[in-house]
């Protein structure tokens, strides 16, 4: 006898609803009270120097108000945040507690729940990232930041895409090791590395050479919320499968901690 096929996927929304509903309105909030500051007359000269390298000192536009704010620094820090706690607990968290033994007891294989549950947050994150479109085109109208359509469009799916590469980097983590601390570690340390290489590559050339090593660098470098889809992009799509593909083989065939 089998389980229902997206049992745990069902599962693993519904453990998480109220946490998917705090952390929604918490980055709907969040994206309204930094979008809604923006004043071309004004916000060059409260701006910090890390919000200028960010916006290529352009912070009086709404393409490099929104990428120095929201959708380079604020949003993506968050979900950083958020995939990493949720998903280092999904599998190597669960596995510490003796609570992944109770699961895989029942009529369903290792190489389900992983895939199931690292769907489950492809799918919060796809929706969190739905809320900040919706929201930033309303605001991106209401304030005249004249960013076309398209390349907000593309800037958000980066933004997913972004996000769910870090998820990726938990899920594997915590599928090859199950040690949640660690995969907490590895996790924030690479999107902490991601973001200050980014940050800061155009002011160093020894720094140059690691963007290639960040994922923000593919998720702004072509500068999407000015020029559009860069297929750069790309690699956010692939890394993410790659990694998932590094976990899951090893998780199917490692001991289980006991």
């Amino acid at each position: 006898m089998s389980a229902e096929p997206l049992a745990v996927f069902g599962k693993a929304l519904r453990d998480q609803r109220r946490g998917l509903v705090f952390w929604g309105i918490g980055l709907a909030l969040v994206t309204l009270m930094y979008t809604s500051s923006f004043d071309p007359d004004k916000v060059t000269e409260g701006a910090s120097g890390l919000q200028k390298a960010l916006a290529l000192d352009d912070l009086a536009t709404g393409a490099g108000f929104l990428r120095a704010t929201v959708l380079g620094m604020i949003v993506p820090l968050l979900l950083l945040v958020f995939v990493t706690i949720t998903s280092s607990k999904a599998v190597a968290g669960e596995e510490e507690t003796g609570l992944l033994d109770l699961y895989l007891a029942q009529p369903i294989d290792r190489g389900q729940l992983l895939t199931q549950r690292f769907a489950a947050t492809c799918l919060a994150v796809a929706g969190f990232s739905a809320v900040v479109l919706v929201e930033l085109v309303i605001l991106n109208s209401a304030l005249d930041m004249k960013v076309e359509f398209g390349n907000l469009l593309v800037t958000v799916i980066g933004l997913g895409l972004l996000v769910i590469t870090f998820a990726a980097v938990a899920f594997a983590t915590g599928a090859i090791t199950g040690r949640r601390t660690l995969t907490l570690g590895v996790t924030a340390g690479y999107g902490a590395f991601s973001f200050i290489v980014n940050a800061l590559a155009g002011q160093s050339e020894a720094i140059e050479p690691l963007t290639y090593l960040s994922a923000f660098h593919y998720y702004l470098g072509g500068s999407p919320l000015r020029e559009g889809f860069d297929p750069a992009m790309l690699v956010l799509l692939v890394a993410p499968a790659v990694l998932f593909g590094l976990g899951l083989t090893r998780f199917r065939s490692r001991d289980l901690n006991v």
